[in-house]
């Protein structure tokens, strides 16, 4: 681990002060560089986090495809293979997962991180973007032998590959300068990227229309993430226009294999929904159902999508009435990019190909776990539970790894002691577990933490990422949503530049839930709990207590929290 830090955050109570406040303490001035201070320690930071073992990342139940479910009733679904850009084990690896099997199978892993996959026309190739060269560049693979050939290679990020119909070029979003623009490139290097935007608002994620020389993006040019659709054969104004103006936030366009409907994400109360669009009716707009990502079968008769709760990801699908195709298959983790391809890979590629076998049930929790201390951390008490503290040694090793900093060197919070005094309305708060821990909330006004709101099963969750210390496209990659403003109590008028890292993703990964918010929390800051990671194990708040306290002890408190 990292040695101790010199940087001592006075302890004055920040959970008990307004937001405004905590903003303008002088804490806020030691939060600006504290990524710099923490990054002197990564020089000294343990061994590099080794590949993560494809065997140990599938959760516990084993996706089973409706295995009694034959191709018709699936929707199209049984045709071709699905390709995720999945997020697990605190890497993103790119898999293959073949419907009406339970076949799920790592296509690359290494100490660097592949993501956004996009089949080719034909299905012979897949574009994506990865940084095992430093940088966030496009990469295409050939699906009958692996191989693998580099096609872009600056410092700036490259990224959400799409292929042109006729499979010889790539659109693609482009850091420009700072801000995301469109652009395009062939294959074969005959000729220089094309930029096909240039705006002052971030205009990212283009999808290329099948048949037609037209590419749906998102832009944020009207002040809200919204579908836009760019006609190449236009010029002047009329090159772009809006596709299915919303009040709400648009993203991920994905065209059906004809070009006649495009679906996409739609953010309803704050939850992600896929809508499809009938491009020859424009007035036809159908609601599928909750999900994000979406991509569509190759026959068009259905759309694959994430789903999402709390805490787990699921693979999902929608017929175009919005009837279920697939039923919730859980995943590994999150996703960045999904795409199809074809019925089998190549034999080469199957051979390399890892099998994500169902990992055995998680171990049992440690009835007589004690206190460890976190070594090189600040905290007011810097112990977690034997039982956590190993994972947590993990994420703080991945997290300075894909930061450049040591975000977890210093906390708010780690265990809290009986005698301990939290906020009114936390008593069985997980910080008295040894089982949490939490992050320094001023980051988040200094500018090195944004936090997006989000709501599940009418409960409000959040999702935080943190800044990279480079921000040369290096490490991370762009934010492409609003982050919540806790002092106007509605999202950011702007979505921040620069690169980013999401850190309730690689949280998950290492096991750490995140909280839901107390119910008060819209005028009670302590309650919002943003910062706040719990390593549960599957195991009720009193069970936790258990391992560290005598019942008498436990039934003392319980007592004092009563009315």
């Amino acid at each position: 681990m990292s040695r101790k830090s010199d940087l001592a955050p006075p302890r004055t109570g920040l959970r008990h002060f307004s937001f405004a406040i905590l903003a303008g303490s002088g804490f806020l001035l030691l939060a600006m560089a504290w990524p710099a201070l923490a990054q002197s320690n990564l020089a000294q930071a343990a061994s590099p986090t080794p590949e993560p073992s494809l065997s140990a990342i599938i959760p516990t139940e084993a996706p089973a495809i409706l295995p009694t479910a034959t191709p018709s009733s699936l929707g199209g679904l049984a045709q071709g293979s699905i390709l995720l850009g999945l997020n697990a084990a605190g890497y993103q690896q790119l898999a293959w997962y073949q419907p009406g099997t339970a076949q799920l199978s790592g296509l690359s892993a290494g100490d660097w991180d592949d993501a956004q996959p996009a089949a080719s026309p034909g299905g012979g190739q897949l574009a994506f973007t990865s940084n095992r060269s430093g940088n966030w560049d496009l990469y295409v693979m050939e699906l009958s032998s692996g191989q693998t050939s580099r096609l872009s290679d600056d410092a700036a990020h490259d990224g959400n590959p799409s292929w042109s119909p006729g499979g010889d070029w790539l659109a693609y979003e482009h850091d420009l300068g700072g801000n995301l623009e469109i652009f395009m490139r062939p294959l074969d290097a005959s000729v220089d990227p094309v930029p096909l935007s240039n705006h002052a608002a971030a205009d990212f994620e283009p999808a290329w229309r099948p048949g037609e020389q037209q590419i749906a993006f998102v832009s944020a040019r009207s002040g809200l993430a919204q579908l836009w659709l760019l006609d190449l054969e236009q010029s002047g104004a009329q090159r772009f226009q809006r596709i299915a103006a919303s009040p709400r936030a648009q993203a991920v366009p994905a065209w059906s294999p004809d070009g006649r409907w495009l679906a996409w994400s739609e953010q309803e109360d704050l939850t992600w929904t896929v809508y499809v669009l009938d491009m020859a009716n424009p007035g036809t707009v159908r609601r599928l159902g909750a999900g994000h990502n979406p991509q569509w079968s190759p026959s068009g008769e259905a759309v694959l999508a994430e789903l999402r709760d709390a805490q787990r990801s699921y693979l999902t699908g929608y017929d175009l009435n919005g009837g279920l195709a697939l039923a919730p298959q859980p995943l590994p983790g999150p996703l960045d990019g999904l795409a199809w391809g074809p019925a089998a890979l190549g034999t080469a590629l199957q051979a390399e190909a890892q099998r994500m076998a169902p990992a055995a049930a998680s171990a049992p929790a440690n009835p007589g776990a004690e206190l460890s201390a976190l070594d090189g951390v600040l905290a007011p008490s810097a112990q977690l539970s034997s039982a956590a503290g190993p994972a947590f040694d993990l994420l703080r090793q991945r997290t300075a790894q894909l930061l450049g900093w040591d975000a977890l060197s210093s906390l708010d919070n780690a265990f809290v002691p009986l005698s301990g005094l939290l906020p009114p309305g936390r008593g069985q708060d997980w910080l008295y577990t040894g089982r949490a821990f939490e992050l320094h909330a001023a980051l988040q006004p200094a500018g090195w933490m944004a936090v997006l709101r989000e709501n599940y099963a009418g409960q409000t969750y959040w999702r935080v990422y943190l800044r990279t210390a480079r921000q040369d496209g290096g490490l991370g990659q762009p934010l492409l949503a609003h982050p919540w403003d806790f002092t106007l109590g509605q999202p950011a008028n702007e979505i921040p530049q620069g690169y980013w890292i999401d850190f309730t993703a690689l949280a998950a990964a290492h096991g750490f839930e995140r909280p839901a918010a107390l119910d008060n929390w819209q005028h009670y800051y302590p309650g919002t709990l943003f910062s706040q990671f719990t390593y549960r194990q599957g195991l009720s708040w009193e069970a936790a207590m258990l391992q560290l306290y005598a019942a008498d002890e436990l039934a003392g408190l319980l007592a004092s929290m009563s009315p």
